[in-house]
C-alpha cells in the first residue's frame, strides 16, 4: 500500500455541521468514540417509522438493513461485498471463532499481544479451561511490540493469532502481513482486530491475507455502540463450525426448525440471535460522510494534526507515548506528564474532549472534522496545565 503523507485537508471543514457537539467542545477523543453525526437521530426516527409502518413485516426490511450496513462496512476494509456480517461487539466475535476450534495438544496455542485490548484476553483467557494455552508476547516499552518477538512466538503448536492492527495504549501499528505469513507457514489462523483503525487507516484484507478480520463503529467511523463487523476468507469460513450460534445463522432462520441447526451455507452462519437493528440504522448513515471523503484523506488530515500534536510536545518537554514515524501510528497521539490525569479532568471540565489512560497520558485523537486551530488551542491548554507554559 503507497504511504499516506501529512497533509491538511481544510475543505473537510465543511463537514463539521454535521456533528453537533462540535459547535461548543473541541472534540478530539475519536480513538475512543467518534463524535454523533446529526444523520444518526435521522437513521434512529427512519428505523422507528419503518417499525410503526410495518410492524413484525418490517423484518424483511431490516434484513436489507443488516446486508447493506455489513457491506458498507465491508467497504472500510477494502473487502468485496456478501462476506461480512454483523453484531453487537468484538467480544462475540471473538468467542465465536474461538469455540470453533478444537485445542489439541500440541497445536493449541494462541499467541497473542501482550498490549490487545483486555477485553479480547478476557474472551480467550475463558478458553484455556478447554485446552487453549494463551501465549503473551511481551513488551519492553509498553508501547509496542517488536515484530520480530511476535514472529518467534509463532511455531508448529500455534492454532490462532488474535491480534491488534493498532495497539490501543499506544496507537503502535503492527506489521500484519509479516505476521500473517509466519502465521501461515505453521497452519494457524490470523484473526486481526481493526477496532483502533478502521476509519483512520486504510485498510486492504486481500494485501494482508489474514484470514479473519473484526472491528467496530463508535470510534472512527462514528457509528456509535452496538454495530460490530467480521469479515472472513470464504474458504476459511466454509470449514469453521462456531459452538456460539443463533436463529440468524440458520439457512432458514425463519423455519424456527428444531435442532440441530442448519448452519447457513454463505458468510450468514456466523450470525448469533436477534440482531441491534437500530445500530445499523445508525452506522449505515455515519459511514457515508467517511465513504464521501475517503480513508486515504482522512489519514493525510489526521497525521498532518498529529505531527502537530508531536512538535508541540516535544517542544515543551511532554513524553509523547506513541510512534514518531507515521507509518507506525494510528489516529492518536499519546502525550504524558507529571499530573496528567488531574489534567484530563480539567480539560474534559473544559469541553476539550480526551481520554486519559495508566502508562498512557492522554490520548489525543484528532479527525477529519478537527482543525489546525483547534489542534493549537488545546496543546496551549495541555502544555499550561503541564506547567510547561
Amino acid at each position: 500500500m503507497t504511504p499516506i503523507r501529512p497533509e491538511l485537508q481544510p475543505e473537510l471543514a465543511r463537514y463539521r455541521s454535521d456533528y453537533p457537539i462540535l459547535a461548543h467542545s473541541v472534540y478530539m477523543n475519536s480513538n475512543s468514540m467518534g463524535a454523533m453525526p446529526r444523520q444518526a437521530a435521522d437513521a434512529l426516527q427512519k428505523y422507528t417509522d419503518d417499525w410503526a409502518r410495518e410492524g413484525v413485516e418490517v423484518w424483511p426490511h431490516w434484513l436489507d438493513v443488516m446486508r447493506d450496513t455489513a457491506d458498507s462496512a465491508a467497504r472500510f476494509l477494502n473487502a468485496p461485498p456478501g462476506q461480512t456480517i454483523l453484531n453487537q461487539n468484538v467480544a462475540y466475535f471473538q468467542a465465536a471463532i474461538a469455540s470453533c476450534l478444537e485445542y489439541p495438544k500440541g497445536k493449541n496455542r494462541v499467541v497473542v499481544e501482550s498490549l490487545q485490548f483486555p477485553n479480547v484476553l478476557y474472551v480467550w483467557e475463558r478458553f484455556t479451561d478447554l485446552g487453549a494455552e494463551l501465549a503473551l508476547v511481551p513488551s519492553d516499552d509498553g508501547m509496542t511490540i517488536p515484530t520480530e518477538r511476535m514472529l518467534e512466538a509463532i511455531d508448529e503448536r500455534t492454532a490462532i493469532v488474535p491480534l491488534s492492527h493498532g495497539i490501543y495504549v499506544s496507537g503502535a501499528l503492527q506489521d500484519i502481513t509479516a505476521i500473517t505469513r509466519r502465521a501461515h507457514e505453521v497452519g494457524a489462523l490470523v484473526m486481526v482486530d481493526v477496532y483502533q483503525t478502521a476509519g483512520a487507516v486504510p485498510i486492504d484484507v486481500a494485501e494482508w491475507g489474514a484470514d479473519i478480520v473484526v472491528g467496530g463503529s463508535h470510534k472512527w467511523l462514528c457509528g456509535g455502540p452496538g454495530t460490530a463487523f467480521m469479515w472472513m476468507k470464504p474458504e476459511v469460513r466454509e470449514r469453521l463450525r462456531p459452538r456460539l450460534v443463533g436463529w440468524m445463522g440458520h439457512q432458514d432462520p425463519f423455519a424456527f426448525e428444531a435442532p440441530p441447526i442448519r448452519f447457513a451455507s454463505d458468510h450468514r452462519h456466523f450470525l448469533a440471535g436477534t440482531p441491534s437493528i437500530p445500530a445499523y440504522y445508525v452506522a449505515r448513515a455515519a459511514y457515508e460522510n467517511l465513504h464521501e471523503i475517503g480513508v486515504p484523506r482522512i489519514r493525510a488530515h489526521n497525521l498532518a494534526l498529529c505531527q502537530r500534536i508531536i512538535e508541540r510536545a516535544q517542544a515543551a518537554g511532554l513524553v509523547v507515548h506513541s510512534p514518531l514515524e507515521h507509518e507506525r501510528r494510528t489516529g492518536f497521539v499519546a502525550v504524558d506528564f507529571a499530573g496528567s490525569e488531574e489534567a484530563s479532568k480539567r480539560l474534559i471540565d473544559e469541553h476539550y474532549k480526551l481520554d486519559w489512560r495508566p502508562n498512557c497520558g492522554l490520548r489525543l485523537g484528532p479527525h477529519f472534522y478537527n482543525t489546525e486551530a483547534e489542534v493549537e488551542r488545546m496543546m496551549d491548554r495541555i502544555v499550561a496545565l503541564a506547567g510547561r507554559a
